[in-house]
């Protein structure tokens, strides 16, 4: 009886253990199947980049707005359609072909943009559209548009519309005299001569912008008693630049009363001439900015 009991025994754990053994590897055979499963594949279109070939356009002017579109998602896009469009000041005008993109005047405010489905992480060719300007206040900004429509698999469409604003740029004046600061003290006390344009003088005025793609600025005459005006146009930042016989010197800034004392703050150069410049200062339509130079014989 003993022998027969242990002998059942065995028999049932061992026909137990061969029921895990199967069961774990049917669990096994599933395994790789559940872990390749995925959530469906989706594009996400946005605007990667939006900038203006001027930083400053002015009235009767043509500019172009470019534009860089990107399928950021996993999943590949359908045909995608941007639309680029302005507010009053600004209007469309004739097309030029544009690599990879058919584009077409909507209306006299916007273009509609079209290129093929993109890729999961595929960039479309930079696009760009002309505008003019016509009607906008000079110093105002008025923004540029871009719109990609809407996909119905998109994972987002919060970034599906991007703005830039363009300054539209009026005229200013900026003037000055530079001078011979006979005492050193950094004013331009009664008596003391203006210096005039000369090989023994004022080589060269210059009013330039400090950013990149702008146009503005400009070259001054400067008169016998020191004085010059140049009227230029305007939302730039610009530094006046003097250029001089060496045997001048730049004398103290900023001392005193800001009506007479000199504007020139740093010397970047004295042999073989003398090269300095005002710090940078904001130009807005309408406005009038005085920038002067007191210069000292050098020892």
């Amino acid at each position: 009886m003993r022998s027969h009991s242990l002998s059942c025994s065995i028999r049932r754990a061992f026909a137990t253990s061969i029921a895990s053994l199967a069961l774990v590897g049917a669990t096994a055979a599933l395994a790789p199947a559940d872990a390749v499963a995925a959530g469906p594949t989706q594009p996400d279109l946005f605007v990667d980049l939006m900038t203006v070939d001027a930083l400053n356009p002015m009235e009767g002017e043509t500019f172009r707005a470019q534009i860089d579109v990107r399928n950021g998602g996993t999943g590949e896009s359908n045909p995608v359609v941007v639309t680029v469009s302005v507010q009053a000041g600004l209007h469309t005008t004739t097309l030029a072909p544009t690599d990879g993109w058919a584009c077409t005047v909507a209306s006299e405010s916007s273009y509609t943009c079209s290129h093929p489905a993109l890729p999961a992480a595929g960039r479309a060719p930079r696009f760009s559209v002309p505008f003019v300007v016509s009607g906008a206040e000079p110093g105002s900004r008025v923004p540029i548009t871009a719109t990609i429509s809407p996909q119905r698999r998109e994972s987002s469409t919060d970034n599906n519309t991007t703005s830039v604003s363009v300054p539209i740029s009026g005229t200013c004046v900026v003037r000055g005299v530079v001078w011979h600061d006979l005492d050193r003290d950094g004013q331009r006390d009664e008596g003391e001569p203006g210096i005039g344009t000369g090989p023994d003088g004022v080589l060269q005025v210059r009013v330039g912008p400090r950013q990149g793609q702008t146009t503005g600025g400009g070259t001054a005459t400067v008169n016998p008693d020191g004085t010059w005006s140049l009227t230029t146009r305007t939302e730039l930042l610009y530094v006046v630049w003097l250029e001089a016989s060496s045997a001048y010197g730049r004398t103290v800034s900023d001392v005193g009363d800001d009506a007479t004392d000199s504007d020139m703050v740093t010397t970047y150069e004295s042999d073989p001439i003398l090269l300095t410049s005002s710090a940078e200062f904001s130009a807005s339509h309408g406005g009038e900015y005085v920038v002067d130079a007191g210069l000292v014989t050098r020892s």
